[in-house]
């Protein structure tokens, strides 16, 4: 069997420490080649923004040792993914499976609409290659060790994904029921926490509402650039708000706050719908394989495989 190929991006940038140390932990199980197309830097809540009407810059990268080739690229979480796929920066590169992350922050509920790691991976998703987005509910994590743990569970999620795991070696891999599905796996807070295992889990409706305050600073390049010399201007910054709590269990907040590594199916369709669909039948039999493979190797509990 031909070795897979994996890209991997990310919101947080490509130097961000999320993206090395799931990069490392890949390229250090060997078993597959990985290629890197992340943007120059932090591209938070671009959610899936595309850059129209302006050039891109691509430039090869020496932050992710270990893969094939790297490339930043000044443009959105999604440009990043577009790039690597639709153009010939990677040339005569096809993808088995993206991988986006690991973000810093949860991207459970609703934040999953704003998220630009789950931009990236349903970038690659709309091109029909399956792709996981990867989080760790740790907004203060900003050095390689607090992701260790994290990326280190990537790993059998991963090698399950695309049927490497024993036991999958004559079937077909589960990542193959995957075309337009975004796997979201989000990981707890905290590495000394006890960790319950891997629950398939649904979107929680779970949000940060903003809380606008108006303020006055000196001229930068933090301010909006259409206003930042017009009379009269006012300017505001978004913080944190309000939280929107959804603990109903077997969503993706719940299994977070209980200690579980949460893994949601996310569709790229958005209609609702009252007709059987055998395709989201076939999609939560391939993830709860994921799951529940993945948390063997890993020696983890499974949970939520006939809940979703």
């Amino acid at each position: 069997m031909a070795r897979p190929r994996i890209l991997v991006s990310n919101d947080d940038g490509i130097n961000a420490p999320g993206l090395k140390a799931l990069v490392a932990e890949i390229v250090k199980a060997d078993f597959a080649d990985v290629y890197v197309c992340a943007p120059s830097g932090e591209r938070s809540a671009q959610s899936h923004a595309i850059t129209l009407g302006r050039y891109m810059s691509c430039v090869p990268s020496e932050s992710a040792p270990g893969v094939v080739e790297a490339y930043a690229v000044d443009g959105t979480p999604a440009d990043s993914v577009m790039l690597a796929l639709c153009s010939p920066v990677f040339q005569d590169a096809s993808f088995n499976l993206v991988l986006s992350g690991i973000n810093r922050g949860d991207n459970a509920g609703l934040h999953v609409i704003y998220s630009g790691t789950v931009g990236a991976a349903r970038e690659a998703a709309c091109k029909g290659i399956p792709a996981v987005a990867f989080s760790l509910d740790n907004h203060l994590a900003r050095k390689p060790d607090d992701y260790a743990l994290a990326a280190t569970l990537c790993v059998p999620v991963v090698r399950a994904l695309l049927g490497l795991l024993p036991g999958q070696e004559t079937a077909k891999p589960p990542a193959a029921s995957l075309r337009g599905v975004v796997v979201n796996v989000n990981f707890p807070i905290a590495q000394g926490q006890m960790l319950q295992g891997l629950y398939l889990a649904r979107q929680s409706v779970a949000c940060v509402f903003p809380a606008f305050k108006e303020v006055t600073e000196a001229p930068g390049p933090h301010l909006a650039e259409i206003d930042e010399h017009t009379p009269n201007s006012r300017v505001f910054r978004n913080y944190a708000g309000l939280v929107q709590e959804d603990q109903d269990e077997g969503g993706d907040a719940w299994a977070l706050k209980n200690g579980w590594v949460s893994v949601t199916p996310l569709s790229l369709v958005s209609h609702v719908t009252t007709k059987p669909d055998s395709r989201a039948d076939n999609i939560v039999t391939a993830v709860s394989e994921v799951v529940s493979r993945a948390a063997s190797e890993a020696g983890l509990a499974a949970g939520g495989l006939s809940k979703l």
